[in-house]
């Protein structure tokens, strides 16, 4: 995010110096600043998509974990809830 401020703050800079009439700095800005916040949109819900997808992931490895843990409690035989450590 602090890049997405850093390149609007750059962009404007570069507008405000140019040698342009204030109104077609204006809309120059505006319409960058539009594009920005598009580009802002797109990147926050590829974020939140991945995001979900990690959360499904975690909880598919997470009962995988568990499932082989259990696995191996029982076959065994510790009862314990985990493999045994007998030699």
């Amino acid at each position: 995010m602090g890049f997405l401020i850093g390149l609007l703050a750059g962009a404007a800079a570069m507008l405000l110096y140019a040698p342009k009439s204030g109104d077609l700095t204006r809309e120059e800005l505006r319409l960058r600043s539009d594009e920005l916040r598009r580009r802002a949109d797109e990147l926050e819900r590829v974020a939140r998509d991945l995001a979900g997808q990690a959360q499904v992931k975690g909880r598919e490895l997470a009962d995988e974990a568990k499932r082989q843990w259990e696995g191996a409690s029982k076959r065994s035989g510790t009862g314990e809830g985990g493999p045994s450590t007998r030699a």
